[in-house]
């Protein structure tokens, strides 16, 4: 029973890369910490005048299979030549620890090359005048910037501000669901049709419910409030006013709605009829994992963060020592290659109204406007050594990330993984979702998506965790939210 407890909770660390609340108040013009230095262009050409090499260093919070991909990449680029030596440093292993040391380097210009930051940090970015759009990179080297006519219309769009793409290089994802599938024969349903919507979602559990009482709660929901913000998205629901922020700064709130209150209706229905069971959002949250692996539930929504890890522990490719590596797991001595006894399904993520759609997610690099010309220059170099097609095969292949450009899509090596392994398999559900998310409703732009997430997170907290009263709490969340949103606007102008 040990082994196996530690196997699951193995499992389950896999998954604690999924998405955390990002956003952060950006500053003013006046006295902003990155207005009065650096500018918007992108100096592509400095490093032709560089005087040896140039030492790039990266901030990054990769842990896993994620890191050890961009360490194999950054010594595989050192070795490639010899103008720019790269340099990973680790910030810790949460989006919102980064950030803080981001916000730290700012005021004093010792803010890296290259940064790794939540995608949610865009409208930030943009306003914190701190930072060089990728577009102004793409503009001065057009031969270097042709890899982005490639990039798949969601990611342009989701990650763009006034036409401009932002970030330089891309970590992300999809959201999926994960299913038993000896379940759903169980309970005389196909397993190759998961659910699409939450209506389906709730005539399966109720299907499970009725034919195995051995499973406690047939879905296990984190209340996590991307969770909810992305069935919003899927059913072109904006959060907030200004075409959810990308018209212009976005000031009110539009969460208070009849989708908002129809999908909390229905997911209180579920857990009062004994099919929910909601798990607090509590950081390194892993208790929906480990209940689908000890089979107390059928089905769970999560990112597809680590789809690789998770495919490894069920096939029993990955063994002990790498557990303890890669993770951090300590398994019994002896242990050698173990195998979770388990035929799991991957789905779209279900929505209101249909199945795979919703919002794209993860983290981005972006490049820091207040080193020298000659930094500037190394991490765009960098970034489109990243961005070649058979290094993003790799960050697919190997580190869970959803393909978003074309090329990757249709190699060679993605093909093959998605037609023999399990993990590629997986992968081609999510890639699938990935390219179907509709690129005219890429989801919002917000300046304070932490506290904005906060709000929904207070709600879905209030409601489905201690059953208060929908209406008095979703009028909360929105008074909060245009709170946040206009002392935002306020700080950084209209």
């Amino acid at each position: 029973m040990r082994m196996r407890r530690l196997l699951l909770t193995a499992l389950a660390v896999a998954l604690l890369g999924a998405p955390s609340c990002g956003g952060t108040k950006g500053t003013s013009d006046n006295g902003s910490a990155g207005s009065s230095s650096g500018t918007s262009a992108c100096p592509v050409d400095a490093l032709a005048k560089a005087k040896g090499p140039v030492e790039l260093k990266i901030w990054h919070i990769m842990a896993s299979l994620p890191k050890s991909t961009l360490e194999a990449q950054v010594a595989a680029f050192n070795a490639s030549q010899n103008k720019v030596h790269v340099v990973a440093q680790s910030q810790g292993v949460t989006f919102d620890e980064i950030q803080r040391k981001v916000e730290q380097a700012m005021p004093d210009k010792s803010l890296p090359g290259l940064v790794f930051l939540e995608d949610t940090k865009t409208q930030w970015v943009h306003d914190s005048h701190a930072f060089v759009p990728a577009q102004a990179c793409i503009d001065a080297d057009p031969a270097g910037g042709k890899v982005y006519d490639d990039l798949l219309p969601i990611a342009r769009t989701s990650y763009s501000i006034d036409k401009k793409l932002w970030p330089t290089s891309f970590a992300v994802y999809t959201a999926v669901t994960y299913y038993n599938r000896k379940h759903f024969i169980d309970a005389g349903l196909d397993p190759d049709k998961p659910p699409q919507t939450l209506q389906e979602l709730y005539d399966v559990a109720k299907a499970i419910k009725a034919k195995k009482p051995s499973v406690a709660f047939p879905v296990a929901l984190v209340a996590q409030p991307w969770i909810f913000e992305w069935w919003l998205s899927g059913a072109k629901q904006p959060l907030v006013n200004h075409g959810n922020g990308r018209d212009r700064l976005a000031d009110a709130s539009m969460f208070k709605n009849d989708r908002t209150t129809q999908t909390l209706e229905l997911l209180s229905k579920m857990k009062a009829e004994g099919l929910l069971d909601v798990i607090p959002a509590t950081g390194g949250q892993v208790d929906h994992v480990l209940a689908i692996a000890t089979q107390k539930s059928s089905i769970t929504i999560e990112s597809t963060t680590a789809i690789t890890t998770i495919a490894g522990v069920i096939e029993g490719t990955i063994d002990a020592a790498r557990l303890q590596d890669e993770l951090g797991v300590k398994l019994p001595a002896g242990a050698a290659n173990l195998k979770l006894d388990l035929d799991i399904g991957v789905g779209p993520f279900p929505g209101i109204e249909q199945g795979g759609k919703g919002q794209i997610g993860g983290g981005v690099w972006y490049i820091p406007n207040t080193t020298s010309p000659e930094v500037q220059a190394a991490a765009w170099e960098f970034s489109k050594y990243m961005n070649r097609p058979e290094n993003q095969a790799e960050w697919t292949i190997k580190a869970s990330n959803a393909p978003i450009f074309q090329k990757v899509i249709d190699s060679e090596a993605v093909k093959k993984d998605q037609e023999t392994t399990l993990s590629g398999k997986w992968q081609k559900v999510a890639s699938d979702v990935l390219s179907g998310v509709d690129e005219s409703f890429p989801g919002p732009v917000i300046g304070p998506y932490t506290e904005t997430r906060n709000a929904i997170k207070k709600a879905l907290e209030t409601v489905l965790l201690d059953n208060g009263p929908i209406g008095p709490a979703v009028d909360e969340a929105d008074a909060t939210i245009t709170k946040q949103l206009k002392s935002y606007a306020a700080d950084v102008g209209s």
